[in-house]
């Protein structure tokens, strides 16, 4: 039988003298849970020594991660949390499935009581390898024969492959180096054909890919 898992381990800050009204607020959202028969997915305790933050945990392999979510911004509401926070888990499995194992993040707006960013690492992986891939694909076919037979100028295939990139550019920054090398092979064939239509506005997409971005915690 193969059995999939998840599990994490994470302080809440809620501030010097609220910890009872988070460990209380805790118990709530448990039993709320039990009246629709569903176990609470990770263990609330305070932490040792007390600096004002409460240990969100589960090494069960039965964590929920919308659990800790749900219970965050209850606590930020009722406490008058504020700033960001987040959090990460780990999934793994008994038997060495390819889906077996990953990971992800939420980080979240106290103050604001909403969702900031998430991330699965199986989704982030996916959605960047299958960018990189439609980028070699769009590049690979910018003359191709049969847009050619079907009346496709060079001009007007480099300026859909230029409109591709860019909403490429704005929906995967983490391939940005990539398509910034890809996009000045584009503008050197640009400038070959004296393509006025394309030329400039590649060179420009080419300036506006953003930096690599620095991975968190480093400097």
């Amino acid at each position: 039988m193969t059995d999939y898992f998840m599990s994490f381990s994470v302080l809440l800050p809620v501030g010097a003298g609220n910890v009872d009204a988070a460990l209380a607020l805790y118990a709530e959202l448990r039993d709320e849970l039990v009246t629709k028969n569903e176990a609470i997915g990770f263990r609330a305790e305070k932490n040792d020594p007390d600096d004002g933050t409460v240990w969100l945990w589960d090494t069960s392999g039965s964590g929920d991660p919308e659990h800790v979510i749900t219970y965050a911004l209850r606590c930020g509401e009722a406490l008058k949390l504020a700033g960001l926070w987040g959090f990460h888990w780990g999934n793994f499995c008994n038997r060495a499935r390819l889906d077996g194992f990953g990971g992800g993040a939420h980080l979240l707006d106290l103050g604001r009581r909403e969702t900031v960013d998430w991330l699965d690492t199986a989704h982030w992986l996916a959605q960047r390898t299958d960018a990189g891939e439609l980028c070699v694909l769009a590049a690979e076919t910018i003359f191709d024969p049969v847009a050619a037979a079907q009346g496709w100028t060079e001009t007007t295939q480099l300026g859909v492959l230029l409109g591709f990139i860019d909403k490429l550019i704005d929906a995967n920054p983490y391939i940005a180096e990539r398509l910034r090398a890809d996009l000045a092979e584009v503008a050197a064939v640009a400038d070959e054909l004296q393509c006025g239509a394309c030329g400039p506005n590649i060179h420009r997409s080419v300036r506006n890919i953003p930096p690599r971005r620095r991975r968190p915690g480093r400097h």
